[in-house]
């Protein structure tokens, strides 16, 4: 028997295809893994983690997991914006099943919609990170006793919701226990990202389109060196991983911790034997820093130029400026280290020339992943609360629209700035990625190499030696080729109607 239940909810199906999700790459479930490995440290036995990127749940798979579990029966969802209809169809199914279960959701999205997430099945909702909330939750809910007087918690008694005060945030990161990776070892090739680690949490930078913050704030937290090698070993030499992806949102935030990292990985050789991914600012990309990474066997440092615009650049508050980002970018690879960047169309106040110069300054750089998204003002972020207020935001059914390459699916984005089309924004974001790969060596990069692809898609090896892979590729070109001629066609005629009332309506006024 098990003690709890912990489920990854599948992506809502109509946010992302089939024939896209089947080339995305499964995303190791982090968060979920941290809580597990808390929650075995002194709490529970045993847990059963159910993750649908991988394996899919039947009506038949809940129940037989669900009445695996001791009594009274616990189920915690890890929820994000994406997946949070799947998570309520569930919680609906569990509670069909057991109606005295408990149904906890945390995560991002039931962080800052807590009152949704509550009518949507969930019992108890954990706000902020869940660590030491789950515990106590897990204890006293095993207990039958009272857990209302948990920090950081939202319940509902009938039809009413009420709130618990705010737990701080966990001071010494150290104290949570290694990710319990055997937990995951028999789905180990079906994680393109299985070796991931959290060095540090938080970001003391405030981006108006970043959802993180809704749970750390501006703090900033960070492992100490030998928590962070302790893991790293345990990936390279006991899971035989060739790779490690740092999951901070900045690596180097602190500089000096930054280096001695990279240089205990030189000391412990771990550079010989594994590559290094992670993320940094271009204020933060110092010519120390990059040599330090590039020593450490760093293959791919992300930097988010985010737009071309150095005005946009104040509109979104980066706190840097763009010729700071595009240094960076061409210095770090001048130091021999791939480097990998994103954007963002549809910012407020953005025009359709801001999208062009920012598509030709992409290709003047020495870039090896570029994904190019439109905004998704995720529930929570400062530009969230700047919109919707103001009835500029399209939300559709469980936030289904708010994926940032949803333009792939349908032309109802969530956001166009005023004076933009939707169809010519929803063109420049799709030309702007299949301009950027469309070319030999580009496309070369996205079959061959780990990060590539807007690091986002990830090819089998010899995939063309496979014909149900070649296929899977097939499908994948047919859909986005006439995803593309469609959205290409009604832009196009779109213009053509413009220039007509234009010009028929100029000859009307002079007549």
């Amino acid at each position: 028997m098990n003690d709890i239940l912990l489920i990854v909810p599948a992506v809502n199906p109509a946010s992302q295809s089939k024939i896209i999700n089947s080339v995305i790459i499964a995303t190791f479930p982090s968060s979920v893994a941290v809580l597990a490995g808390y929650l075995l440290r002194d709490t529970v036995e045993s847990i059963s983690i159910a993750d649908e990127q991988i394996h899919p749940l039947s009506d038949d798979g809940l129940a037989d997991k669900l009445f695996a579990l001791r009594e009274p029966r616990i189920v915690g969802f890890s929820v994000l914006t994406l997946n949070c209809a799947r998570a309520y169809e569930l919680a609906q199914k569990i509670k069909k099943l057991d109606p005295g279960a408990t149904i906890i959701m945390g995560g991002i999205h039931p962080t800052v919609c807590a009152e949704e997430v509550l009518k949507n099945g969930a019992d108890i909702v954990v706000r902020g990170e869940g660590e030491e909330t789950l515990r106590e939750l897990v204890c006293l809910i095993r207990d039958r006793k009272n857990y209302r007087h948990v920090s950081g918690i939202s319940y509902r008694i009938g039809d009413a919701i009420f709130s618990t005060p705010e737990r701080p945030l966990i001071e010494d990161l150290d104290s949570i226990p290694p990710i319990p990776y055997h937990l995951f070892e028999n789905d180990l090739d079906k994680y393109t990202s299985f070796s991931t680690i959290f060095g540090s949490r938080g970001c003391p930078y405030s981006c108006i389109f970043c959802s993180s913050r809704s749970i750390t704030g501006r703090t900033y937290r960070f492992h100490s060196v030998e928590r962070v090698i302790l893991e790293m070993k345990t990936l390279v030499y006991t899971y035989k991983q060739n790779s490690v992806w740092l999951l901070d949102d900045n690596i180097a935030v602190n500089k000096k911790h930054f280096m001695e990292l990279c240089d205990r990985i030189r000391q412990e050789e771990l550079h010989k034997d594994a590559f290094f991914i992670g993320s940094m600012r271009g204020d933060n990309a110092t010519d120390e820093v990059l040599e330090k990474a590039r020593e450490a066997n760093f293959k791919l440092i992300s930097l988010g130029l985010e737009t071309g615009s150095e005005d946009l650049m104040k509109v979104i508050n980066k706190g840097e400026t763009l010729a700071e980002v595009v240094e960076a970018i061409k210095r770090t690879a001048m130091k021999g280290i791939p480097v990998g960047t994103t954007l963002i169309f549809g910012l407020p106040t953005e025009t359709r020339r801001d999208r062009w110069n920012a598509i030709k300054l992409v290709h003047s750089l020495p870039l090896s992943s570029v994904r190019f998204n439109t905004l998704a003002p995720y529930p929570g972020t400062p530009v969230y609360k700047m919109l919707e207020p103001k009835g500029k935001l399209l939300i559709k059914k469980n936030w289904e629209n708010f994926g940032v390459q949803y333009m792939w699916e349908s032309d109802d984005i969530p956001y166009v700035p005023d004076g933009s089309d939707r169809v010519e924004l929803i063109f420049d974001t799709m030309f702007a990625n299949v301009a950027y790969y469309l070319s030999f060596d580009k496309l070369l990069k996205i079959f061959t190499l780990p990060v590539s692809g807007g690091n986002a898609v990830k090819f089998k090896t010899k995939w063309y030696l496979s014909f149900m892979e070649s296929i899977k590729l097939i499908k994948l070109f047919f859909y986005f080729f006439f995803r593309f001629l469609d959205v290409t066609v009604r832009m196009l005629l779109g213009m053509l109607k413009r220039r007509l009332v234009r010009t028929f309506g100029k000859n009307e006024s002079e007549k």
